[in-house]
């Protein structure tokens, strides 16, 4: 027999084992049929399976034994590679993710298991200062409402409507029963947002996640696909001081578009805002170099935040604007 002989016969097992595993968890006996001719089709092939499990974790790769009767045999995968720049990438997911974000123990736990192999440099690599960073640091500590999200996820994979109370803000009186139709989970204004249609309004809102009472949530039919509102933004202008309209204008909004140019180099905007709530939120960051122009009632109602904040400071409303 050649010198290399039982190094051939052991990758071929090692190929045969990790290939059986690839697609699931097996027990003993469907993995060793799964096995075929690549082991003995004897009571030997179970300790061999055993040994070849352990030399194949010497190399990295983790083949998990249950301690069932049966017991099942896991491919939990291997140490993989990692050139510089997936360092830099991985690095990058873990200083965007901080800790009050919802799956902040779950994005700790992954890279923990992708980076705990690593050796001196590279780790040097992954843990050093990343210059380039976009962090998702929720202005509060979303990770209490990690279950809440996930059931949510899952209502809305299910097409299912939903019940619950939402507190708005501003005493006892703004908590409110809301029969909803899920459309999407979404993160602004460094809060959790679930977008969906409410049959109270029978419009769609924006429901910060952590307003919703965990305690009311409840799960109802599900909804015909036929019977769904679709998602509608609200289509306003708008007009931007001239010191923002050179060169390239910030993409705040969906279909936003310049309309026109005045001669004192303002232009008017055609956008679309995922709510009145956004919309009004978003120009209130521009102070006095935006002017919200239309529809009528948006623009009242910017006026009235904008009396709201005068209020604040006692800057009395004169006139009518």
């Amino acid at each position: 027999m050649p010198v290399d002989a039982p190094l051939t016969l052991s990758l071929r097992r090692f190929s045969a084992l990790l290939a059986a595993l690839r697609d699931g968890p097996l027990n003993r006996h469907a993995l060793l049929e799964r096995l075929g001719d690549a082991y003995p089709r004897t009571a030997s092939a179970r300790p061999m399976v055993d040994r070849d499990v352990k030399h194949l974790a010497e190399l990295g790769i983790v083949i998990e034994i249950s301690r069932t009767r049966p017991p099942i045999y896991t491919l939990r995968g291997g140490a993989p590679a990692f050139d510089s720049a997936d360092l830099r990438a991985l690095a990058l997911i873990r200083d965007t993710f901080g800790e009050r974000h919802p799956q902040a123990g779950q994005i700790r736990a992954l890279l923990e298991r992708l980076t705990s192999q690593l050796g001196a440099a590279d780790r040097h690599t992954y843990q050093r200062h990343q210059a380039l960073r976009a962090p998702v640091q929720p202005a509060i500590d979303y990770t209490p409402y990690g279950a809440l999200i996930a059931e949510l996820e899952d209502a809305i994979g299910k097409g299912q409507m939903v019940t619950f109370a939402y507190h708005a803000g501003g005493g006892a009186r703004a908590t409110l029963h809301h029969k909803v139709e899920l459309y999407e989970i979404e993160f602004y204004e460094r809060h959790f947002y679930l977008v969906a249609y409410t049959h109270n309004s029978r419009q769609m809102l924006d429901f910060r996640i952590d307003r919703i009472q965990r305690e009311t949530f409840q799960r109802l039919e599900r909804l015909p696909p036929d019977m769904a509102h679709a998602r509608q933004g609200v289509s306003f202008r708008y007009r931007l001081a001239a010191v923002l309209a050179r060169g390239e204008i910030s993409q705040r909004f969906e279909q936003q578009r310049i309309v026109e140019r005045l001669p004192s180099g303002d232009v008017i905007i055609e956008a679309e805002g995922r709510s009145d709530f956004f919309i009004v939120q978003t120009l209130l960051r521009y102070r006095g170099n935006a002017e919200l122009l239309e529809p009528a009632w948006l623009r009242a109602k910017m006026i009235e935040e904008v009396r709201r904040l005068g209020a604040v400071y006692g800057i009395a409303a004169e006139g009518g604007v």
